[in-house]
């Protein structure tokens, strides 16, 4: 057996340019930074700067778009990717295409004289300046510039522009008429004018809709006979270097490479010559080994996709399982940024609203990037759901909803709200309207009512998301002043209480039942989802608790439903119960050779059942985003930390690790860093400028330290 070891960190420097005084340097962010050190597992860690550099140039004027156009045109492209990388999955549900006509114009507060203009466009067009055609223009992917010297002064103008299938767009860099500007407005051929939407440019030099994540050069750490081993989960591009066509198989698992006789493949591994003697695949590959037929062959590599992030958040303790769990977590998520929140890299390569939810947390808690969560907002919920719900699922159009009151509390983002408020209202209202007399959500005949990957019953999980759907509304409302939208869905939410408690509620058994039946089963997922939405009062918390902790009840499906299960225990107060199974359950896959988590996982599962999902032998994804949910309640299960005003400007921490030593958290927001570090009854809180922490009855204003007991 020949064995050959390659420096796997020697090429990332090598390719990024990089030395070693540099990368260590990037732990001194804090004291959880540092004591995680030896848990890291992406190739790309980076804990100051963005990894890889970004393509964004942010210094330029930026491109203009019409409202959700770039992200719609963005799904789109992901869902052609899917199908030409032949990823057995299907995608339920309507989706908005972008407008291949409109216009855009800018309406000037002060009349400017020039020459001429320089610009940009995606698409033909027709320019038309103080309300006169000035000049047309055929599509291209070069600078236009059109002469105006007849015209003294520009009072107003407007680009008139069509494509073929893209996202009408426009840049002009001159201060006089920049697409920086605010008060751009943009229109489709039969709509009203509306604000335009504003993108960096890049340096990619192309269109922002057509930028891609940059790549990073990865050799692997280890060969052994024709099996290569890359150490870690990947998303990349195989390359070979050989004489003839190279025959690859490609598997998460190193059961899945080697299964060279299996017919039922997950993706495409066609290669295409790029150049003499070069192979690449045709499409990236989720993997983290690779099998190479023997033949003439050398230099294998991985060209891996990555979204420029920072890992501005840190988790450590004296349990350093717990510590390689929070950093796996954010390592799962972490490959499933891309154009947005991802499913998974293997399957599906495309955003769905319900594992959204819980990947908003983890990035919130780990790399703080909201942009990838506004653009799946976005894209998911711009159709609206008079024809289908989101993803074809009824409780996912719940998510969308309980997802954008998330995404408010957590990053703060009122142009985003008051763009989409109109579409969250009426979805609301479309919801409502399907409901019985008692103010039950009533799903259709052909709805698809997910929950989890679980066969029981879960008409009351989906009531309990309703409430949460309707709070969530009521506080969106009052965000954007809408008294009227918040008042209706606050009553609204009320009656829908008192009716889940009347109906619903086991005075007996002290549980929710799973429906409206005396005799219906218990199940987990209505109870530990009634505390995570604060339907359950803090009197029904015990039964609750006590239903979570017996094993005798059947589990849930999915990490998935397992986090929110996780954030239940910690809100009602077991949180050594709570990391006890985490241990189990996320520290088993680790067990089993796990770098990223799985989207199922049963430790009673062995062999050929370990990675079969959906009847088939390598169905199941080994990295799949809502797997990622440790990343996210060990920081808010063990320090309390919860904003209370959107962004995290005021916030409390109520602490309590359990058995634990000792524990550090970093957690990042838009205006610096909380960090806490808890030793003995030692607690230390670093609270960042422009935010006030509440804790013990009393308010600490930032910037400051505490130093207190617990």
């Amino acid at each position: 057996m020949i064995k050959t070891n390659f420096n796997l960190q020697l090429v990332f420097l090598c390719v990024f340019g990089l030395f070693f005084g540099e990368t260590t340097s990037v732990f001194a962010q804090s004291k959880a930074h540092k004591l995680s050190k030896y848990a890291i597992i992406d190739p790309t860690y980076n804990s100051k700067t963005e990894t890889p550099k970004s393509t964004v140039n942010e210094t330029s004027s930026s491109w203009i778009y019409g409202a959700t156009e770039l992200e719609c045109w963005r799904l789109k492209v992901l869902q052609q990717r899917k199908d030409s990388a032949k990823l057995r999955v299907g995608y339920p549900g309507v989706f908005h295409l972008p407008y291949p006509e409109g216009s855009f114009r800018l309406l000037l507060e002060k009349p400017v004289t020039l020459k001429s203009i320089r610009f940009r466009a995606v698409g033909e067009g027709k320019i038309i300046i103080n309300n006169k055609p000035a000049g047309s223009f055929a599509a291209s992917n070069d600078f236009h510039t059109i002469s105006v010297d007849e015209i003294t002064e520009i009072t107003r103008i407007q680009f008139d522009l069509k494509t073929e299938g893209e996202p009408i767009a426009l840049l002009i860099d001159s201060k006089e008429l920049s697409t920086s500007l605010k008060n751009w407005e943009w229109k489709s051929k039969d709509g009203d004018w509306e604000p335009a939407y504003h993108f960096p440019q890049n340096n990619q030099n192309v269109p922002p809709h057509k930028s891609e994540d940059p790549v990073m050069l990865l050799q692997p750490e280890t060969v052994t006979n024709n099996l290569y081993d890359f150490g870690r989960e990947l998303l990349g591009y195989i390359t070979v270097q050989s004489q003839e066509k190279p025959l690859i198989r490609a598997g998460e698992s190193e059961k899945e490479a080697l299964d060279v006789d299996n017919t039922i493949d997950e993706q495409s591994f066609e290669m295409e010559e790029l150049s003499n003697g070069t192979w690449q695949t045709k499409s990236p590959l989720a993997f983290r080994y690779l099998y190479v037929e023997d033949k003439l062959k050398e230099d294998i590599h991985c060209k891996a996709v990555f979204h420029p992030v920072a890992y501005k958040g840190a988790f450590a303790c004296s349990d350093s399982l717990l510590t390689e769990i929070w950093m796996k977590s954010a390592y799962t998520l972490r490959l499933c940024m891309h154009d947005f929140l991802l499913d998974g890299i293997k399957r599906d390569r495309l955003p769905w609203t319900g594992d959204m939810a819980m990947s908003l947390l983890v990035n919130a808690y780990s790399f703080s990037d909201p942009e990838l969560a506004r653009r799946s907002l976005v894209a998911l919920g711009r159709a609206g759901i008079k024809e289908q719900n989101i993803n074809g699922i009824i409780d996912y159009s719940l998510w969308w909803i309980i997802s954008q009151d998330q995404y408010q509390l957590y990053f703060d983002d009122a142009e985003h709200l008051d763009r989409e408020w109109s579409r969250m209202k009426e979805t609301l209202n479309e919801l409502s309207k399907r409901c019985d007399s008692d103010g039950f959500l009533m799903k259709k005949e052909n709805d698809w009512l997910f929950i989890d990957w679980v066969d029981q019953e879960k008409w009351t999980a989906l009531q309990v998301l309703w409430w949460w759907a309707q709070k969530s509304g009521v506080k969106l409302a009052e965000r954007v002043g809408d008294k009227e939208t918040a008042s209706y869905w606050s009553g609204k939410s009320e009656a829908l209480k008192q009716k889940l408690n009347q109906m619903i509620w086991s005075e007996k058994k002290q549980l929710w039942l799973s429906k409206n039946d005396t005799a219906a089963e218990i199940t987990r997922h209505p109870n530990f989802l009634s505390v995570v939405s604060g339907l359950a009062d803090q009197n029904q918390y015990p039964g609750i608790k006590a239903l979570l902790q017996d094993d005798s009840v059947k589990p849930v499906g999915t990490p998935y439903m397992a986090g929110y299960e996780m954030i239940a225990l910690s809100q009602l107060g077991d949180v050594n119960y709570m990391l006890n199974h985490v241990k189990d359950y996320w520290g088993g896959m680790i067990k089993q050779g796990a770098t990223t988590f799985w989207e199922a996982y049963n430790a009673n599962d062995f062999f050929a059942e370990q990675y079969m999902f959906y009847t088939r032998p390598y169905g199941k994804s080994l990295c799949h985003a809502w797997s990622s949910g440790p990343a996210a309640f060990l920081p808010s299960g063990l320090f309390g930390l919860k904003p209370l005003e959107d962004g995290w400007k005021k916030f409390t921490i109520d602490p309590n690790p359990g058995n634990l030593k000792w524990t550090s958290v970093c957690l990042p927001t838009k205006y610096g860093n909380i960090e806490v570090d808890i030793e003995n009854e030692d607690i230390q809180i670093s609270i960042p400028a422009g935010t006030t922490l509440q804790w013990k009855g009393e308010v600490f204003e930032g910037p400051q330290k505490l130093k207190e007991k617990l």
